[in-house]
C-alpha cells in the first residue's frame, strides 16, 4: 500500500513539474494570446449585438489566440474611467469601446495601447489631432437630417416632434442639427432633456400635448429606456421613432439605422488587423453605408400607426426593410 502511494506522489509530482516547464513554455495561458478589452457602456440590446458581432468575427478571423474581457460600466461615468484604466494598466493589446463617450475617454487615458472605437463620432480630423495616433473607428452616426428628411417623408403633415436626449456632451451638436433641419421641413422639434435613466418615466408621462410623435436619437442611455417610452407612444398613439436596430426590437415604432452586429464585425476585422501587426493609424475610418428601416408591426398596431407610409417612404428612398 505504501508502495502504491508513493508511486502515486511521484506521478503526482512528476505531472506538475511537467506542467510547470510547459507554463513556461506558453502552456495553459498562451505567451501568444492576445488580451482584447470590451467597454460596454451600460446593458442594451444593441451593445449586446455589437459585442456579439465583435467576438464571434474575432475569434474567426484573428491570426493569433484572444482572450475577451467584456465590463459593463453600467451606465456610471466612475465605472467605466475605471474599467478603462485597469485594462490600460493590465496592459491589453487592443482596448474597443462601444459609443462616442467611452471612446473620448478611451482616447483620453490610453496613450499607446490600439484602441478600436465601436460605434462612435470620431473624425479623422480627431485622430491627427492626438500625439500618438492610436485609434481606429468604425463610425455610425446618421445626420439627424437625414433622419428628419425620412420622417417627413412618412408624415408630410407632422409639425410638432419632441426629440427625448440624454445629457451626452456628443448628442447636444445633433440635437441642434436636428432642430435646423426640421424647421426647414416645416416642424417644430422641441428637444427635452434627460439627465438620469431614473427621471426618463417623469418625461413620459409629461410630454406637450400637441406632440405628434417621439423621436430619440443615437442615444445610449434613452435607448436603454425604451420602452418606457414606448408606453407613452402607445398612451398618446403617437409613433416613437429611433435610431437604432435593438431599440425597435425593445418596442419602439420604427428606426433608420444599421445593423448593429455588422458594427461589431466591421471593428473586428479593424482589430484582426491590428493583431496580425498592422498599425492602427494606417486603418480607415469605416462608415456604415447601408441603411435599413427597421419596423416593429406590433408596437405600431398599439400606437395606431400604420406600416404602408413607412414602407412607402423606405422604398422611395431606396432603404431596405425589415420587420422586428
Amino acid at each position: 500500500m505504501k508502495i502504491l502511494t508513493r508511486t502515486i506522489e511521484l506521478l503526482l509530482l512528476s505531472a506538475m513539474l511537467a506542467c510547470l516547464l510547459i507554463s513556461l513554455a506558453g502552456c495553459g495561458s498562451s505567451s501568444h494570446e492576445k488580451k482584447v478589452g470590451i467597454v460596454v457602456p451600460l446593458e442594451n440590446k444593441a451593445l449586446d449585438e455589437i459585442v456579439a458581432g465583435f467576438t464571434e468575427t474575432l475569434r474567426k478571423t484573428s491570426s493569433v489566440p484572444v482572450k475577451f474581457k467584456i465590463a459593463n460600466a453600467q451606465g456610471d461615468m466612475n465605472v467605466q474611467r475605471a474599467i478603462i484604466q485597469q485594462m490600460r494598466d493590465e496592459k491589453y493589446d487592443i482596448i474597443a469601446p462601444i459609443g462616442t463617450v467611452a471612446t473620448q475617454m478611451s482616447a483620453a487615458l490610453i496613450q499607446q495601447q490600439p484602441i478600436i472605437s465601436l460605434a462612435a463620432n470620431f473624425s479623422q480630423q480627431d485622430r491627427l489631432q492626438r500625439k500618438t495616433c492610436n485609434i481606429a473607428v468604425v463610425h455610425d452616426e446618421i445626420s439627424p437630417r437625414q433622419t428628419i428628411a425620412f420622417i417627413h417623408e412618412v408624415y408630410p403633415q407632422l409639425t410638432q416632434l419632441t426629440l427625448v436626449h440624454s445629457a451626452s456632451d456628443k448628442i447636444f451638436p445633433e440635437v441642434k442639427a436636428a432642430v435646423e433641419a426640421g424647421k426647414e421641413m416645416g416642424i417644430n422639434i422641441q428637444p427635452v432633456m434627460v439627465p438620469t435613466l431614473n427621471e426618463l418615466y417623469s418625461v413620459a408621462n409629461a410630454l406637450p400635448q400637441n406632440t405628434q410623435g417621439i423621436l430619440v436619437l443615437k442615444d445610449i442611455l434613452i435607448a436603454s429606456g425604451i420602452s418606457t417610452l414606448e408606453i407613452a407612444a402607445q398612451k398618446h398613439h403617437i409613433p416613437l421613432i429611433t435610431a437604432d436596430q435593438g431599440s425597435v426590437q425593445d418596442g419602439a415604432a420604427f428606426a433608420l439605422g444599421v445593423h448593429e452586429r455588422e458594427i461589431g464585425v466591421e471593428g473586428a476585422k479593424l482589430a484582426a488587423a491590428v493583431l496580425s501587426g498592422q498599425p492602427v493609424c494606417s486603418l480607415p475610418i469605416v462608415d456604415m453605408k447601408r441603411l435599413t428601416v427597421f419596423m416593429n408591426t406590433a408596437a405600431l398596431a398599439k400606437e395606431n400607426q400604420s406600416p404602408a407610409a413607412i414602407q412607402a417612404a423606405a422604398k422611395k428612398l431606396n432603404y431596405k426593410i425589415e420587420m422586428e
